[in-house]
């Protein structure tokens, strides 16, 4: 690596530390450059400020910042939506499990909204709507941006609430077995709650379909 790409690993690295030993509270552009050992001004320069830092940070660490191109690939279209659903899911628990640091920023966005939080939200929905969109509209049996939204905040609100209470309504929210138990509730939903045509038929075999049933766009006269 070049030195400044170094230098920006060095004070990516001391915003991690930071949010791990003081929480986001404790987060600001001083405490980064000291614990970095660089100047505030370098950070400046090199991220445009906190709002850019924590960007830059999120980009690496986020669901949805790392895989904007979830539905891209050709082998996705071969699979259900229901299928398709459910590993998104199951991919939003894994990538939350796994790092503490990632889930304090989240507890933090839920309850703060200003010029650094907001960015990360605006961002993360954009890409999750690009998921979203594609699988709507295959079918006229569910609302499905409103049912994924309900799946995908419980997943979230669960993981994070972990941080305070072992249990939620007796499933504990600590331990493998508890989550085991939330994964296989998640596929009870997605197998037993979805319209079949989202659990038996590819993606692009429906997207086909929606595009036959759209009306021809007017044209001018």
């Amino acid at each position: 690596m070049s030195r400044r790409e170094n230098t920006e690993r060095q004070i990516l690295q001391a915003l991690e530390d930071q949010i791990k030993e003081t929480g986001m509270g404790g987060v600001g552009i001083n405490a980064i450059a000291k614990r970095a050992g660089v100047s505030k001004e370098l950070i400046y320069r090199y991220f445009d400020g906190m709002p850019g830092l924590m960007l830059a940070w999120m980009q690496e660490q986020d669901f949805w910042t790392r895989n904007p191109g979830l539905l891209a690939a050709d082998e996705s279209s071969q699979r259900s939506p229901g299928e398709l659903v459910l590993s998104m899911l199951r991919a939003q628990l894994d990538a939350l499990a796994g790092n503490e640091t990632l889930r304090e920023v989240r507890r933090w966005e839920l309850i703060e909204r200003n010029e650094v939080s907001a960015p990360l939200a605006e961002r993360r929905e954009r890409a999750a709507r690009g998921f979203i969109d594609r699988i709507d509209g295959l079918t006229d049996d569910m609302d499905t941006p409103a049912v994924v939204s309900v799946m995908l905040a419980g997943v979230l609100y669960l993981m994070l609430r972990a941080k305070t209470e072992s249990h939620f309504l007796g499933v504990p929210l600590r331990t493998q077995e508890g989550w085991d138990r939330i994964n296989g509730a998640l596929e009870h939903l997605v197998k037993h709650g979805f319209p079949d045509s989202l659990n038996q038929e590819s993606l692009a075999n429906l997207e086909a379909r929606r595009k036959k049933r759209r009306p021809p766009a007017d044209t001018e006269t």
